[in-house]
């Protein structure tokens, strides 16, 4: 495997990831409380929130890197 078809599957989940949760991640507390309740992943809707935040930032983050990485590769 190239290193460039590496880079688009893990483009292609990094997307597919970032979409998920911001759709779970809804401005309306209660939504969010309603959609994260069968899981029971987290003590409160606010803790929750915070969370999710953290991940949609740190998973951005890793979005831009890899494409500065991918930049870098295709132009050398």
């Amino acid at each position: 495997m190239s290193n460039v078809n590496i880079f688009s599957i893990l483009s292609i989940i990094l997307n597919f990831s970032l979409v998920l949760i911001i759709l779970v991640r809804s401005p309306n507390e209660q939504s969010l409380q309603e959609n994260l309740d069968p899981f029971k992943l987290f003590e409160s809707s606010s803790r929750a929130e915070k969370s999710i935040d953290k991940l949609i930032q740190i998973l951005t983050i890793f979005y831009f890197v890899l494409a500065l990485v991918y930049t870098i590769q295709r132009y050398f």
